[in-house]
């Protein structure tokens, strides 16, 4: 299946194009300037390097955040309207669960996090290794509240690793209350690299699960657990 994978729900904007297990072609950038102006020549270069059209692709996955609230939007617009142009499937992925994926062989807890400021994080928990699978829904809490939740699933897992933005700002307070138990993931892996979204979107579509194009809405997540 080629698939075209697509995040702008950060401001590192990710277009990725996958064939099958392939990675063919990928581009991130991380600089300041605004998705609205870098999204379509960032595609057209993709789909260049991978010399095919946008009719020849199996479909596209969207990263639908939570994030940036106009990233986001930027990125939903232009995925339904490159995919109802050539009349192909749409799949809505997590930012959260993109992150994670990059570290989804990891045996044991894996914790996605990004900043998303008013004193919050945006989070999610994930089990790593052979049984790949989610622990809870995309949150929006306060760290200390998060890592309340976390608790609940680290007892029966020995190893913990945290991915994500959002270290920069709350790392520290994660070591003080978790200790030396816990580790950080090289900052390589923070990125919601295209490239997951494609096989998380892949995945969902062999399945014949797919998205609608009116019905497919961001992922703000501004409520959580308090």
């Amino acid at each position: 299946m080629k698939i075209l994978g697509i995040d702008t729900s950060t401001p590192i904007g990710s277009v990725a194009l996958i064939d099958g297990e392939n990675i063919v072609a990928e581009h991130t950038l991380n600089i300041v300037q605004a998705h609205s102006s870098r999204l379509m020549p960032a595609i057209d270069t993709v789909l260049k390097w991978g010399d095919i059209t946008p009719d020849t692709l199996d479909g596209c996955a969207i990263g639908i955040g939570p994030g940036s609230f106009t990233g986001i939007r930027i990125g939903i617009a232009t995925a339904k309207s490159l995919c109802y142009a050539v009349d192909k499937p749409i799949v809505g992925i997590s930012t959260l669960e993109a992150i994670a994926y990059n570290l989804r062989w990891t045996d044991g807890i894996v914790c996605p996090i990004l900043d998303a400021r008013r004193s919050e994080i945006y989070g999610s928990v994930f089990h790593g290794g052979t049984e790949w699978h989610r622990l809870t829904d995309d949150l929006c809490l306060p760290i200390d509240a998060f890592l309340n939740e976390l608790n609940k699933h680290i007892s029966q897992n020995p190893t913990t690793i945290f991915v994500g933005d959002g270290l920069a700002t709350y790392g520290h307070t994660v070591r003080n209350q978790l200790g030396e138990t816990v580790n950080f993931a090289d900052a390589i892996f923070n990125v919601p690299r295209g490239a997951s979204i494609a096989r998380l979107g892949a995945q969902r579509m062999k399945q014949g699960d797919t998205d609608s194009y009116w019905n497919l809405v961001p992922n703000y997540v501004r409520i959580g657990l308090y």
